[in-house]
């Protein structure tokens, strides 16, 4: 785990998907797919935060929607742990999203490893590989928000989408042999 003080990771990961963005509202199924989990082990911790004031939630129709309760006197504290810790699964893709060129985006290196559950210290840095050909200055612009608002160094290598699926560096080879997070994908391939 990231951050080895939740009670699970599915709950960590749904705290991170909903505090780190208040405004988001989302239904169980959705918070299953975040959470990596099946529905019922979900419900079962939506239920924990919402009865522990973490969470609020509301029906629209047969949907229950669920979202950080920003009233908690637990929200800013949380927001600042799960910010360090799992933040960047939630930050890069909102930063990148809207930057013209960017066909896919990857978190590599430490952070990748921690967060798909290999042991080892906490990260101290946040290592994207960007695929495509956005604008430099966007992506400078959008890097040094993310060093901002997740308090660590972050480094952004493009590489052109040919350089990606050949592999032609050492550097690749590796990247393609390690653990990675795909945080957004413009392919319209499936994940």
């Amino acid at each position: 785990m990231l951050m080895p003080i939740f009670r699970s990771e599915a709950q960590a990961r749904i705290l991170a998907w909903l505090l780190l963005v208040p405004d988001r509202e989302q239904p169980i199924a959705t918070l299953a797919s975040v959470a990596e989990v099946a529905q019922p082990n979900t419900l079962r911790e939506v239920n924990r935060l919402v009865e522990g004031g973490l969470l609020r939630e509301r029906r629209a129709g047969n949907t229950r929607l669920v979202a950080a309760n920003t009233a908690s006197p637990y929200f800013e504290p949380l927001v600042q742990i799960l910010g360090r810790a799992y933040g960047p699964a939630v930050m890069v893709p909102q930063e990148l999203a809207e930057i013209p060129g960017i066909e896919l985006a990857v978190i590599i290196g430490s952070w990748a490893r921690r967060y798909q559950g290999e042991a080892g210290p906490p990260p101290n840095d946040v290592d994207v590989i960007v695929v495509g050909s956005p604008q430099p200055r966007a992506l400078r612009r959008a890097n040094a928000r993310l060093e901002e608002q997740l308090g660590v160094p972050v480094q952004i290598t493009v590489v052109t989408p040919e350089d990606w699926a050949e592999q032609p560096t050492g550097f690749l080879q590796t990247v393609h042999s390690s653990p990675y997070l795909t945080v957004l994908d413009n392919t319209g391939a499936e994940q």
